[in-house]
């Protein structure tokens, strides 16, 4: 599908759904490509809370996301829809004054004074009075712009800056971004670590044999390192893993726990480290050491339990001075993971019980079932108003980690959205497609 013909799809979709729900069609458009940016790991979850202040105070706010209390992150949303699929790009200029508007209602947002005079029913109060309240947990913050507008090719990032002492990115979905992860299977950007932004470059040593169909490094992972890889991309790391997080209720999981908080200079010791693969690194000699500095599309294949674990001590702010981990990689192109990456999951996996389902998890068929599954409604329950959403549990665990550090309000409206008698596994299908 060429942009041209994915601009007048979603336009169509967006329509349809204003119609139908009795949206305006910013609000369609935002529910439209919801599912598209917080599938491409960036943000966690967003809610659509529109304010907008008098034409001359320059305050607007289109929606919020991420988990200030659990993450530390606070997203703050724009939305820019243009009626017209062949309209102006968007410029430097406009994105400078976009910008302005969510920051000016932060700015508002903190003085007590501007939020009693909001109404207190209306979304504006309701996300001012949340940020008001969560602002000491907020340690950074992210303006994020949705639009299907194509952004100037001239504008190819912006740097951060800072808002009182906390540091603010940019980030922007524009047409050519949202058609490019829409016609991707996957719907998966690369995900791209520069270790200089995680702690530093790590030194490696290489285990390979000449003439191999790989490449194989041994090196050792800092816990604050992995910790902050994982806080960045979260469960995306773990997507050929046969599992996502099962938190912390198994037993190997609590011995992970405790031996962070009570023995750290014991866990290289006691833990068996992790097994990873990338599709390519960037390797430099640095003060006579062999180091890696970049990573291209990590993945956790035997070992995510322990790295959600280092993570979860991160979040629970436990020293990670002295935590370490060993780590296998395999450098595996392309072309070749979709063959040897499943293997390497299921022959590295020996830690805990591994289903023989679960070894499938990664496989295309698998991956385009869980995409249906968050995308298409159930039928609507005798006497019910609402609708709900089956939940394809394609990797053993995913609905407790999607659950797992919601406040509430958003447990509740998780629960009603995906309730757990629509949770189903590959067995599950299996026994339908078979039957």
């Amino acid at each position: 599908m060429t942009i041209d013909e994915f601009l007048q799809t979603l336009s169509e979709d967006v329509r349809l759904r204003s119609e139908a729900e009795g949206l305006s069609m910013e609000e369609a458009f935002f529910a439209r490509v919801t599912d598209t940016v917080t599938g491409s790991g960036e943000v966690e979850l967003l809610e659509y809370f529109h304010h907008r202040g008098s034409p001359t105070s320059g305050i607007r706010v289109d929606g919020w996301g991420g988990n200030p209390g659990r993450s530390g992150q606070l997203t703050l949303c724009l939305v820019s829809h243009s009626d017209d699929v062949d309209g102006p790009v968007l410029t430097g200029s406009e994105l400078n004054a976009i910008f302005r508007r969510p920051l000016k209602f932060l700015q508002s947002a903190l003085k007590e004074d501007w939020r009693d005079a909001l109404e207190e029913t209306s979304p504006g109060f309701e996300l001012a009075d949340m940020i008001a309240a969560k602002w000491p947990k907020v340690q950074k913050i992210r303006l994020l712009l949705l639009t299907n507008r194509r952004l100037s090719r001239r504008i190819d990032g912006r740097e951060m800056t800072e808002f009182r002492d906390r540091p603010v990115a940019y980030s922007v979905w524009d047409a050519t971004r949202l058609h490019k992860l829409e016609a991707s299977s996957l719907a998966r950007e690369d995900i791209v670590v520069n270790l200089d932004e995680h702690g530093g470059a790590i030194p490696i040593l290489p285990a390979h044999m000449p003439g191999s169909p790989y490449e194989a490094y041994l090196s050792v992972f800092p816990g604050a390192v992995l910790a902050s890889i994982y806080d960045r991309w979260a469960a995306r790391l773990l997507e050929s893993n046969v599992r996502v997080f099962l938190q912390a209720r198994g037993n190997v999981n609590k011995g992970i726990r405790r031996t962070i908080e009570e023995e750290p200079k014991m866990f290289f010791a006691y833990n068996n480290g992790i097994t990873a693969t990338a599709e390519a690194i960037e390797i430099e000699e640095r003060d006579g050491l062999t180091v890696m500095t970049r990573i291209r599309n990590l993945q956790i294949v035997n070992g995510g339990q322990t790295t959600a674990s280092i993570h979860a001590a991160l979040r629970a702010k436990k020293d990670l001075s002295g935590t370490f981990v060993q780590a296998k990689l395999s450098v595996v192109d392309g072309e070749q993971a979709e063959r040897i990456v499943p293997d390497i999951s299921r022959y590295a996996n020996s830690q805990n019980r591994i289903a023989a389902a679960d070894f499938f998890s990664n496989h295309s068929f698998h991956v385009r079932m869980e995409e249906i599954s968050r995308r298409i409604y159930a039928p609507a329950r005798e006497g019910a108003f609402t609708q709900s959403r089956w939940f394809y549990e394609r990797a053993r665990g995913q609905f407790a980690d999607r659950r797992s550090g919601l406040t509430a309000a958003e447990t509740k409206k998780f629960d009603l959205e995906h309730p757990r008698a629509q949770v189903f596994t590959k067995t599950d299908l299996a026994k339908a497609e078979m039957t």
